[in-house]
C-alpha cells in the first residue's frame, strides 16, 4: 500500500519514543518512591538493571511491528526493528560494561 505512513524514518522515530514512554509509564505505575524520573533512572545504572527496564520498555515495538506488518507498511516496519535493534545493542552494552 502507499502511504504516507509509511517511511523508514517514521518507523525509526516510533521505534525509538515508543520504549521511552512505556518506561516513563512503568517508572509512573510501579515505582511509589520520592524519587522523580531521572534520578530513578540513575539509581537504576547504578544498581546495573537499566538493561533489564530496557528490556521491558522495548516490549511494545513487538506489538506496534506486527501492526506495520499486517496493514503492509514494511518501510516503517523495518524502521522499528531497527529501533530495536539500537535498544538491544545499549542493553548489550549496560550488560557487559556494568
Amino acid at each position: 500500500m502507499n502511504c504516507k505512513c509509511n517511511k523508514l524514518i517514521i518507523g525509526l522515530a516510533i521505534g525509538l519514543i515508543v520504549p521511552i514512554l512505556m518506561s516513563v509509564l512503568l517508572y509512573h505505575s510501579l515505582y511509589h518512591g520520592e524519587k522523580t524520573y531521572w534520578p530513578f533512572l540513575q539509581e537504576l545504572v547504578r544498581m546495573g538493571n537499566i538493561g533489564k527496564l530496557l528490556s521491558i520498555s522495548v516490549l511494545p515495538n513487538l506489538i506496534i511491528f506486527f501492526i506495520a506488518v499486517n496493514k503492509e507498511r514494511l518501510l516503517a516496519a523495518r524502521g522499528i526493528v531497527t529501533a530495536t535493534l539500537v535498544y538491544a545493542i545499549v542493553v548489550l552494552i549496560f550488560k557487559f560494561m556494568l
